[in-house]
């Protein structure tokens, strides 16, 4: 799972979350995309929990 814009406008929506456009960039930056694979060539996904988890450090450390 990845975060796109759709995720972010759904999250503000339901959550009441003050998400500024600065913070969206940094999110999306941080996990719109799929991780990379580590150094043994296994590749993770994000769960639900994870993006929550990050996403609400990066709300923090940016508001």
């Amino acid at each position: 799972m990845i975060v796109t814009k759709k995720y972010i406008r759904e999250l503000r929506e339901k959550t009441f979350l003050k998400i500024s456009e600065e913070t969206e960039k940094i999110i999306l930056e941080k996990l719109g995309k799929e991780p990379e694979a580590d150094e043994d060539g296994c590749r993770h996904t994000y769960t639900d929990q994870d993006i929550w988890e990050q996403i609400r450090k990066i709300i923090r450390d940016n508001n």
